[in-house]
């Protein structure tokens, strides 16, 4: 974690295990508990109502961004989740390959390094061309 208090994170469940997961991950230099309603200060999103503050920010060695929004498996095809990958799918694809999002359903953790191994990937193939 980037900061020496890792911020509103509760000491147990699914959250807590997913920034375990992004601590263990070799490509992530920095990661940060996103704090919600604190727009002068948190990464956000705009929604058609409001906005929307993913979960975890993370640094990769590589200098792109990876904001990873954490959903509970019976939330995750409700129509805010759907909405909010919507969002962060076009904001991934607007950023030229700097930034990447991925919404994990439930404990499905290695979506999160499948997003970033099959980016590096792409990245790969585009430099070879």
């Amino acid at each position: 974690h980037y900061y020496p208090q890792v911020g509103d994170l509760k000491a147990e469940g699914e959250e807590c295990e997913c920034a375990k997961f992004l601590d263990t991950l070799p490509e992530v230099k920095f990661w940060v508990r996103n704090i919600e309603r604190r727009p002068s200060h948190s990464f956000w999103l705009p929604t058609s109502s409001d906005k929307f503050y993913p979960d975890f920010v993370c640094l990769l060695n590589d200098g792109r961004f990876l904001v990873v929004e954490f959903k509970g498996e019976h939330l995750w095809g409700n129509p805010d989740s759907e909405e909010k990958r919507d969002i962060g799918g076009l904001w991934e694809a607007r950023s030229s390959g700097q930034c990447l999002f991925v919404m994990p359903k439930g404990k499905d953790l290695d979506a999160i390094k499948a997003k970033i191994g099959s980016e590096i990937e792409s990245q790969g193939r585009r430099r070879s061309k």
